[in-house]
């Protein structure tokens, strides 16, 4: 689900301006994506949910953080959810 949405938006950054810019900022977006698995990962998997604030907030990941234990699918689905219409939202105040 992860690389999927890293295709789709690396396909969307490739259409959108100079490649030095798009292979900038896809450079940027695989560091998300790790970070990302990296947060589902200890929150889902290792319950370590001290390590995952302390993650999310390094990383000033703007979604709703869980307030429960979530299974990783749900939350990676919730998670690129929120990112694929914030980067929606973005592209549309530019």
């Amino acid at each position: 689900m992860l690389v999927e949405w890293l295709v789709d938006e690396t396909e969307r950054l490739a259409d959108q301006g100079p490649p030095e810019v798009a292979a900038k900022t896809v450079r940027v977006l695989c560091r998300r994506g790790r970070a990302v698995a990296h947060f589902v990962r200890l929150w889902s998997l290792d319950r370590a949910y001290g390590p995952a604030l302390q993650l999310a907030a390094t990383e000033r990941f703007p979604w709703p953080l869980p307030d429960a234990e979530l299974d990783a699918c749900e939350l990676m689905q919730e998670i690129v959810f929120w990112e694929t219409h914030s980067a929606e939202s973005d592209a549309d105040a530019a």
